[in-house]
């Protein structure tokens, strides 16, 4: 047996009989083989197809089943939970993998997987993420046409940049030497009135000193009678009296010589007299001048203030409007130039050669009375007179004596000239401050802001006389805060009680819109784009105002998105404070281009306001009271400005503030669509299967090895897939 089998397996290897036959046979084995794993791969391929494109248009199908109040607001987002998204992508991805009606050959029968299809709502990227949001109004407002409109404003407004920063350094600059420019005012009066005391006093020793009148001895009335005296003291009392005996004398030239001794005494008395009333009031002539040089100095230094403080403040405002007049195209005439207006800014800075000039003149007037260790001034050589009066005036000769008389004379009158020189020079060189129509025209200003004032209470009163809606404002907050906004209001404060913190405050809030106009627009239109979409799909205020329901919140949704107040018509008042602040900007750089303002000088910014809160109280009133849109230029052929213009300006003003926050809670508001529940993504997970006709095992190795995406569970081949889509 053991041999047989042996001789038969020599026998098959060994023996060529038969060899090509088993040959074939092996290399049909393998053909066969081949063609089976062929066959059932193009059936994996084909239905992984099938299974991809029917998972596509199922999560297309599903997600047409779009919000439609959100779709209102131009934004999208899956109407339903997981659980409804998921049932309706197994239905529509089941219904597209069954085969057709027709009785052909099957070459692929797809089947879905129904226990395991999903779909997966990422809520992290819901319309409560901002980029998100953001993205879907930018690609909403990115084909809308009033972003024409809006643009055509914005530029327009850029027009301004210039004349605005100018106007706005003006008013900062005038702000904050005020303090300087007062004081030195201040100052310069208390030289003028010093200097004028001192020129009073001088004046009311005249005539004690220049009087040529003489007054019968013994009297001294003037400097010339203590002259003409001195020749009848020194006969009462001679020099070298003559030695005489007094016995030999009758009684008659005793009484008469004791008579003369009597007169001459009394004249030597008026003579000190004389000299103790003149010299005090030189003394106090010569305080007053050096009061006078004192306040000059402390007035120069204020000056010296002034100049510094308006160069440096030139250029203070380019960061400020550096973008904003980088994207300004437009030729709108915005009418005339302000520099000449503005450039009287260097007016309030007095000439150096002002100080230098009165002080010389003080400081001669100065030496003229009184010069330290020198006798050649009028206190010293008066001083010269009484102290020779006191002591040795016999000894003195007339000619001394008329010699002091002459240079008491000159050192007087000089003293005098130059006071006057530097009294002159202060009237003279501060003239152009002192117009008598300035103080009309500053009481007309106060008289113009304090209407305004009025006008703007009674509207704000309107408002506070309703009260309502405090619900929907408590929810609004309650929703801010979801969409993670803490609540953060948007305004500028004007008080309207001064003109020139009002002027200040309005340039303020004019240099915030105008930087960041430019900054957003430096950066891209999407800033612009957001707020297009604000006022497109969020009511305004609508004028004239129609009693109550005009500042219910459905009437006033855009100023609530932009200032945020949880009041009832708050955002609206806000509004107009802010459209005032604008208008008078505007009006104000108007105003100072009139020929009227530059009629005074430095202070033509007193004029300017007074014209300026005139005009503000027309255009407020033409816009509140009639609704009538504004010139963007007053008087000037160019686009006009509605309230919602005001309030597309107004968004670039605050583009802070948990803006987007609002918005999302005003949508959620009016859809009542809680937001983080609004899926704009969506993956699916799609599974099906397609049995296989040939050699299960193989295909399975297939897989294994990663030449087939899937897997094989019996006799058939599992495919999955993972299907993303956003709106």
């Amino acid at each position: 047996m053991k041999k047989g089998i042996k001789k038969f397996i020599h026998k098959f290897i060994m023996d060529d009989k038969g060899a090509v036959s088993i040959y074939l046979i092996i290399i049909t084995l393998l053909l066969f083989l081949f063609n089976a794993v062929l066959i059932d791969y193009a059936r994996i391929l084909v239905a992984e197809r099938q299974t991809e494109q029917a998972a596509k248009v199922a999560l297309r199908s599903t997600m047409s089943s779009y919000n439609q109040g959100l779709q209102d607001k131009g934004l999208f987002a899956f109407d339903g939970d997981q659980g409804q998204s998921s049932e309706l992508f197994k239905k529509v991805f089941a219904k597209n993998l069954e085969p057709g009606d027709g009785e052909g050959f099957k070459f692929v029968d797809v089947q879905a997987e129904e226990g395991e299809i999903t779909t997966e709502l990422n809520l992290n990227r819901s319309l409560a993420n901002k980029d998100v949001f953001k993205n879907q109004v930018l690609e909403e407002m990115k084909y809308k046409a009033p972003i024409e409109i809006g643009e055509s404003i914005i530029e327009s407004f850029l027009a301004l940049s210039d004349d605005m920063e100018e106007v706005s350094v003006y008013t900062d600059v005038v702000k904050d030497i005020e303090g300087d420019v007062d004081d030195r005012e201040q100052n310069l009066d208390d030289v003028e009135a010093s200097l004028k005391s001192a020129k009073e006093k001088l004046d009311s020793i005249q005539s004690k000193i220049h009087s040529e009148s003489r007054t019968a001895y013994p009297a001294v009335n003037n400097l010339e009678d203590l002259y003409w005296g001195h020749l009848e003291y020194i006969k009462a009392y001679p020099k070298d009296p003559p030695e005489e005996d007094d016995e030999e004398k009758t009684d008659e030239e005793k009484e008469k010589e004791k008579e003369d001794k009597e007169e001459a005494d009394k004249y030597h008395k008026n003579a000190l007299e004389l000299l103790n009333d003149i010299i005090p009031i030189a003394k106090e002539a010569k305080e007053d001048l050096d009061q006078a040089l004192e306040l000059l100095g402390e007035a120069k230094e204020n000056n010296d203030s002034i100049s510094r403080k308006i160069s440096e403040a030139k250029d203070s405002k380019g960061d400020i409007y550096d973008n904003a007049q980088g994207e300004n195209n437009s030729d709108l005439d915005t009418g005339g130039d302000l520099s000449e207006a503005t450039g009287s800014l260097d007016d309030y800075v007095l000439d150096e050669g002002l100080f230098t000039d009165v002080e010389d003149e003080i400081q001669k007037g100065i030496d003229s009375l009184s010069k330290q260790s020198r006798s050649d001034a009028l206190i010293p050589k008066l001083e010269e007179v009484k102290s020779a009066v006191q002591n040795d005036f016999k000894n003195r000769n007339k000619n001394g004596i008329k010699s002091d008389l002459v240079n008491s004379r000159t050192y007087h009158e000089t003293s005098i000239e130059h006071i006057q020189r530097a009294i002159d020079i202060l009237e003279n060189g501060r003239s152009e401050f002192k117009d008598e129509e300035l103080e009309e025209e500053n009481d007309r200003a106060d008289d113009e802001l304090g209407n305004l004032k009025d006008q703007m209470d009674e509207w704000i009163g309107a408002y506070k006389d309703i009260s309502g809606e405090s619900g929907i404002y408590t929810k609004l907050s309650e929703r801010v805060l979801k969409y993670e906004g803490a609540i953060e209001t948007n305004s500028e404060s004007f008080e309207l009680e001064d003109k020139d913190n009002t002027a200040d405050q309005a340039m303020n809030f004019i240099d915030t819109l105008f930087q960041n106009i430019g900054e957003q627009l430096i950066s891209g239109r999407d800033e612009l784009y957001f707020n297009e979409y604000i006022l497109t799909r969020f009511s305004s205020h609508t004028f004239p105002t129609d009693g109550v329901s005009g500042y219910k919140f459905e009437n006033n949704q855009v100023e609530y998105i932009l200032y945020g107040f949880e009041s009832f018509g708050k955002n609206y008042v806000v509004a107009l404070s802010e459209i005032f602040a604008l208008r008078f900007a505007i009006n104000f750089v108007d105003a100072l281009k009139r020929p009227k303002s530059k009629l005074f000088g430095p202070y033509f910014w007193v004029v300017s306001l007074a014209e300026a809160f005139i005009q503000t109280s027309t255009d407020m009133n033409n816009l509140v009271n009639n609704g009538l849109p504004l010139d963007l230029i007053p008087g000037k052929r160019g686009p006009k400005m509605t309230y919602k213009d005001h309030l597309r300006l107004f968004l670039f003003a605050h583009p802070e503030g948990k803006k987007t926050e609002r918005v999302m809670a005003v949508i959620d508001q009016d859809t009542e669509t809680d937001l983080t529940n609004a899926s704009t993504y969506i993956t699916a997970h799609a599974k099906s299967s397609v049995n296989l006709w040939f050699l299960p095992r193989l295909t399975k190795m297939l897989g294994e090895t990663g030449i087939l995406e899937g897997n094989v569970e019996g006799k058939k081949f599992i495919i999955e897939k993972e299907i993303n889509y956003s709106y």
